[in-house]
């Protein structure tokens, strides 16, 4: 394995001076804040402004402004700097026994399944934090509920937040033997379109599937059509029809034969979940977050 360069620990000591007086407003008040001379701050600038061969700020004695390429350059620094403080809190909050409140939402079929086991494991670990969990199908707006983590299908187009994905769950087309029985079992992705669908979730209207490498987007269309996840199932396994389902789901019916594998060649997107949060996070959110992202295996509750 490779090591750092030499000169990183002078750049990220740069990036972390700029940051500083970014948010200071100016060079002066940057150095009061970090308990330096404004030599030395100039001196970190400069030298980081030599490494990239751009200037980062127009400054005097009486104005300081960020060039173009150092406001789009400030972002990295400015996360940068607030994810190393935010590493040394959670860091002190382990020195002493973490106590706090978290609000956390999830859908309540996949809560159940895959996130409810790991705050139990939390609140193992972690017993005087307190845990606020809404299982909440509908996607909620974090900042008007007051809540810090989210557990969502992605990818998201709202910038405003950060997502980490927190497990990527194959998926598979299945259906019930009764099912099968009534209607002809497609032979090929094509005639996957004339099947009738559980259709999941309600805006659905086509689904990529892949075979032999070659992706078609098939129709998806039937009588039954939910907005819970838990009623997908069930109607599957009532033979109500086909459906995407993720692992967690088809695999206990696929090995008691409840459930069938339909065109078991072809491929189907796995199913991306995401822990999502705003910018900033409290310390007990943070810890409930690494935690539940070190689980990369998280337990599933039959």
């Amino acid at each position: 394995m490779s090591n750092a360069p030499p000169q990183i620990l002078d750049e990220l000591r740069a990036m972390a001076v700029f940051a500083t007086v970014v948010r200071s407003g100016s060079f002066a008040a940057g150095a009061r804040a970090l308990g330096l001379t404004r030599a030395v701050v100039s001196h970190h600038v400069g030298a980081l402004e030599a490494r990239l061969g751009v200037p980062l700020a127009q400054r005097s004695t009486r104005s300081f402004s960020l060039t173009p390429a150092g406001e789009a350059f400030r972002v990295h620094c400015e996360r940068l700097l607030d994810e190393a403080q935010d590493g040394i809190r959670g860091m002190e909050l382990l020195r002493a026994e973490p106590r706090g409140e978290v609000r956390i939402t999830c859908s309540h079929h996949f809560g159940n399944k895959r996130i409810l086991p790991g705050l139990l494991a939390f609140r193992r670990r972690y017993p005087a934090i307190r845990l606020h969990v809404a299982m909440n199908d509908v996607n909620v707006d974090l900042v008007q509920h007051g809540i810090e983590l989210a557990v969502r299908a992605g990818p998201l187009a709202d910038s405003e937040l950060v997502a980490r994905r927190l497990v990527s769950e194959p998926t598979m087309l299945c259906a019930s033997p009764a099912y099968l029985r009534r209607h002809r079992a497609p032979a090929t992705v094509a005639e996957l379109a004339q099947q009738r669908w559980v259709v999941y979730p309600p805006k659905q209207r086509s689904m990529t599937v892949t075979h032999d490498g070659q992706a078609t987007e098939v129709a998806v269309q039937g009588d039954i059509v939910t907005d819970s996840a838990a009623s997908r199932l069930a109607f599957v396994l009532a033979g109500e029809g086909i459906a995407r389902l993720p692992a967690y789901d088809a695999a206990a019916p696929l090995a008691s034969g409840e459930l069938v594998r339909v065109l078991p060649e072809a491929q189907t997107a796995p199913l991306e979940i995401y822990l999502v949060h705003g910018k900033r996070i409290g310390p007990s959110a943070r810890l409930l977050r690494d935690f539940l992202l070190a689980g990369t295996d998280l337990p599933t509750v039959p």
